[in-house]
C-alpha cells in the first residue's frame, strides 16, 4: 500500500531560528519571493499548522501546564503528525513548496540540547515520525538569544517556553550551531536588515529548485 507522501512533487524548506530571529517574518517573505517569481509556494509553521496541531500548541505553549521533556517531546511530534498528514504532505504532492517555521531541528535544538534528552532518542523518534518526508533544505538564521530577545522586547509571559532562563536559550542556540556545523543547517547571518537576510535565504533556496 502506498503511503501518503511518497510520490511528492513539490520542495519541503524549513527556516529555524531562536526567539526573536525573524522566522516567521522570513517565511512570509520567502512565500511571497517564491510566488512572485512564478513557484507555487505555502507557508506553515511548528508546532500547528493544521486544526489538531494548532490545539496542541495551545497546550504545549501554556504556562499553566509544565510537562517533563518527554511529555513535551511526544505533544510537539503528535503534532507534527497530524501536520504533516494534514497540509504538508498534500502540499507536497500537489507540487506545491512549502516553507515551514520550525520543525524536527528545533525539537532536537529545545529538547535534546536545551532539556537534555538523548539526542539520539529524539531522532528516532523524529524518523519516524515524519517518514517519508525528506527536507530538502533546512535553514538556521543566526541570530544569538541575546539579540533576539531585545529585538522583540523581552519575554512572552503567555509562551510557557519564553519563561525559560537565558542558560537554557544559550544551550538551544549551541544545539543549531552544532547542526550547523554538522552540515544539517545552512547557517543564514541575521544580523543585518531583514531585506539582506531574506536575499541571502531566496539565494539558498534557489539553488535546489
Amino acid at each position: 500500500m502506498k503511503n501518503i507522501g511518497d510520490s511528492r512533487k513539490g520542495k519541503f524548506i524549513v527556516v529555524e531560528g531562536v526567539e526573536g530571529a525573524g522566522k516567521s517574518r522570513q517565511c512570509a517573505m520567502l512565500v511571497d519571493s517564491l510566488n512572485a517569481l512564478g513557484v507555487s509556494a505555502v507557508l506553515t509553521r511548528e508546532p500547528g499548522g493544521a486544526p489538531l496541531a494548532e490545539k496542541l500548541r495551545a497546550l504545549i505553549l501554556d504556562p499553566e501546564y509544565s510537562p517533563d521533556a518527554v511529555t513535551e517531546l511526544y505533544l510537539y511530534s503528535a503534532a507534527r503528525r497530524d501536520h504533516l498528514n494534514k497540509i504538508i504532505f498534500p502540499a507536497l504532492d500537489s507540487g506545491n513548496v512549502v516553507v515551514c517555521d520550525r520543525f524536527i531541528y528545533s525539537t532536537l535544538a529545545y529538547q535534546g540540547y536545551g532539556r537534555g534528552l538523548d539526542l539520539d532518542f529524539i531522532r528516532n523518534v523524529n524518523a519516524h515520525t515524519i517518514a517519508p518526508l525528506e527536507v530538502d533544505l533546512a535553514m538556521f538564521i543566526d541570530v544569538s538569544p541575546e539579540e533576539g530577545f531585545a529585538r522583540k522586547g523581552g519575554a512572552d509571559k503567555s509562551d510557557r517556553l519564553e519563561c525559560e532562563s537565558l542558560e537554557f536559550f544559550n544551550r538551544v542556540y549551541n544545539g543549531f550551531n552544532e547542526m550547523c556545523n554538522a552540515g544539517e543547517l545552512v547557517r543564514i547571518d541575521g544580523s543585518g536588515k531583514k531585506e539582506q537576510t531574506a536575499d541571502n535565504i531566496l539565494r539558498a533556496v534557489r539553488r535546489i529548485l
